[in-house]
């Protein structure tokens, strides 16, 4: 009996799960149409959030789905990854190398191998997006899940920026879920999180914490130890100006002298 409600209990998740990738395409579609938007743009990283989301939007837009992997550096793992991906996306990714344009910007302004360089390369990326998807008169779509976004785990007007973001209410936990029952390449499933903008770079190392203690904090009873939760709360706080419109200057007065 025990294993049959295991069952019962797994396949109703799938279910659930099905019925929310359906919501989230309704979502995206109605978004694009409503901006008279032909489709959509999507950087792809090789890791699992953009890998979930390009299968979601091809099966959407088809040939309007224009994905990118941006190339700065020799990434044979990412690049094996990214081929797997692209056998499900109808070979629909195009790889744009923009190594030599990266380094010049990098030489020019004495960038060295820290996280200003790892922001100006995520910023690089971002104008790239843009500039394609004015030529194909569509949307950039961003990949930040619910943890990212929280958390700030993002580089402002880098990965931050874009037009939609359609998992931004959906913790890195679902979107696992949602690549399984779309049968994203397992090595990308298997992979540790990575922003891949620095030599061996991860999410949870730098964090400090993994994201899976990071959804347990917002449990009811969370067993969470004080000092984890002191890192969240920091991070949070530390990047609210990551999440809020700019600010405006003030208004004149109604008299003017």
């Amino acid at each position: 009996m025990v294993k049959e409600k295991e069952i019962s209990n797994k396949n109703n998740e799938i279910l659930e799960y099905k019925k929310l990738i359906k919501k989230i395409k309704s979502w995206i579609y109605r978004k694009v149409k409503s901006t008279n938007a032909s489709g959509i743009v999507l950087g792809i990283s090789g890791g699992i959030d953009s890998a979930t989301l390009s299968v979601i939007c091809h099966q959407i837009f088809k040939e309007n789905a224009h994905f990118y992997y941006l190339k700065t550096k020799k990434d044979t793992e990412n690049e094996k990854d990214i081929k797997e991906l692209n056998k499900i996306l109808n070979n629909s990714i195009i790889t744009i190398n923009i190594s030599k344009e990266f380094d010049l910007f990098s030489k020019k302004f004495h960038l060295s191998n820290d996280w200003i360089k790892a922001n100006s390369k995520s910023r690089f990326f971002m104008n790239v997006l843009y500039t394609k998807a004015q030529q194909n008169n569509s949307l950039v779509l961003g990949t930040d899940n619910f943890n990212e976004y929280y958390l700030g785990y993002f580089t402002k007007w880098g990965d931050g920026a874009c037009d939609i973001l359609p998992f931004a209410n959906l913790f890195k936990s679902d979107i696992y879920k949602m690549a399984k029952i779309l049968k994203v390449p397992q090595s990308i499933m298997n992979k540790k999180p990575s922003a891949n903008l620095l030599d061996n770079q991860y999410d949870e190392d730098e964090l400090g914490f993994t994201y899976d203690q990071f959804e347990s904090y917002f449990e009811p009873k969370n067993t969470l130890n004080n000092e984890i939760k002191a890192k969240i709360e920091k991070n949070f706080k530390k990047t609210q100006h990551k999440r809020k419109i700019i600010p405006k200057g003030p208004k004149k007065s109604k008299k003017i002298l």
